[in-house]
């Protein structure tokens, strides 16, 4: 039977408008007051958005769908991405982009500190129902639960930023960049081999449990515009459009797409409106993070990416009407919410970044913490599998 091919009537006119008003005022805004640079952050940032909506692209259940039923086409879609990302990215690393700044990779430590707060992580996500990417395109397609879990992620980001100076007098390596120590090329070839080992083993694994394997491309009879503007895409295409958009970020930005730093600056920048003397925090005395806490959240091009990301999901929702907040949360989905969305912000900035920042563009750097990322917030999401049912949550 052919599926039903939206129409016109069926759009979310309402959250359509929003969505738009949004876009528009924004990108008007930012180009009159601001630069080019911040006007193209937010465009990225909502062709971000569109992007993990409309392919259903989340980290966290293609994660748990394997952990449970072995279904590993959402990891592949993953492991494809970051080997298309690596192959655009690594070759351009310390030159320069088109704003003219030394275009840099998503480093951290290899040490304690990324290997705890990685596991903290994916435990959280999959209480919280969501990982940095996920819980801000849940929230713009209107999930209210997720809303819940995005509070306590800022929450726990800035508190994080509070204990991160202690993590990380405990032991650990410096930043170890696969292509300063083999070369550019050798260190995607080197990546590409760990990547498809990875995928192999997915493959093993879903044929062994289920006989056959699901693609990371379905076939769909609609024709192409309907794809595109009312979601349904491949898992191909939302790869594709994530390794595509994160290399355009690195392009304007000067680094690869991240999620997480923002949430603790904006977590940082309420404390700080009600008396908390945040700057005096040694994190917040760093060059870096001074610096974004003294200037406004408009310059800081991870909030603007992260905007924009929100802004997308929004218009793509009303796109699939799609957009139905629901009011209504069971008390343990709440309490689920809450402490997965801390374990998350509080995870991400012990271990330099989220699933985004940390895994996909730190591997993507051909930064050794990336790999480390990904193991441990891997077993940290298996044992937060198995506490969901705990908490009423399939």
């Amino acid at each position: 039977m052919n599926q039903e091919i939206p129409n016109q009537s069926r759009i979310d006119k309402s959250a359509l408008t929003l969505g738009m008003s949004l876009l528009i005022c924004g990108l008007t805004f930012l180009f009159i007051n601001y630069s080019v640079k911040h006007f193209l952050l937010l465009i990225i940032g909502f062709g971000l958005g569109v992007s993990l909506y409309h392919a259903a692209f989340g980290f966290t259940g293609a994660w748990r769908g394997f952990i449970i039923n072995k279904q590993g086409n959402g990891i592949r879609a993953q492991l494809f991405a970051i080997a298309l990302a690596s192959l655009l990215i690594l070759p351009l690393l310390k030159s320069e982009n088109y704003f003219g700044s030394v275009m840099v990779g998503t480093f951290g430590p290899v040490g304690i500190s990324v290997l705890v707060g990685s596991f903290i992580f994916g435990l959280g996500m999959q209480l919280g129902g969501g990982c940095g990417s996920g819980t801000l395109f849940t929230v713009g397609s209107g999930n209210t639960r997720m809303m819940i879990t995005l509070i306590s992620f800022i929450f726990g980001s800035v508190l994080g930023t509070l204990h991160l100076p202690w993590w990380l007098s405990l032991p650990s390596l410096s930043y170890i960049s696969l292509s300063e120590s083999f070369g550019v090329y050798q260190a995607i070839l080197f990546q590409w081999a760990i990547l498809g080992c990875i995928a192999l083993t997915t493959i093993f694994f879903e044929k062994q449990e289920n006989g056959k394997l699901q693609n990371i491309y379905n076939k769909d009879n609609r024709p192409l515009i309907q794809i595109l503007f009312y979601g349904g895409w491949p898992l191909l295409w939302g790869a594709l459009a994530l390794a595509l958009l994160n290399f355009a970020t690195l392009l304007v930005a000067g680094h690869p797409w991240s999620v997480t730093f923002a949430f603790g600056l904006w977590g940082a920048k309420v404390l700080s409106a009600v008396g908390v003397d945040v700057a005096q925090w040694e994190y917040w005395t760093w060059s870096y993070p001074a610096q974004a806490l003294r200037n406004s959240v408009l310059n800081d091009s991870v909030s603007l990416t992260n905007f924009g990301l929100i802004i997308g999901a929004l218009v793509a929702a009303s796109f699939a009407k799609k957009v139905a907040p629901k009011l209504i949360i069971s008390f343990r989905s709440l309490i689920a919410a809450v402490i997965g969305g801390l374990l998350m912000g509080y995870g991400a900035r012990l271990a330099f970044g989220c699933n985004i920042g940390a895994m996909f563009s730190g591997i993507a750097s051909g930064s050794v913490h990336g790999w480390l990322w990904f193991a441990s917030a891997f077993l940290g999401s298996y044992f937060g599998v198995k506490l969901r049912p705990h908490f009423g949550l399939l």
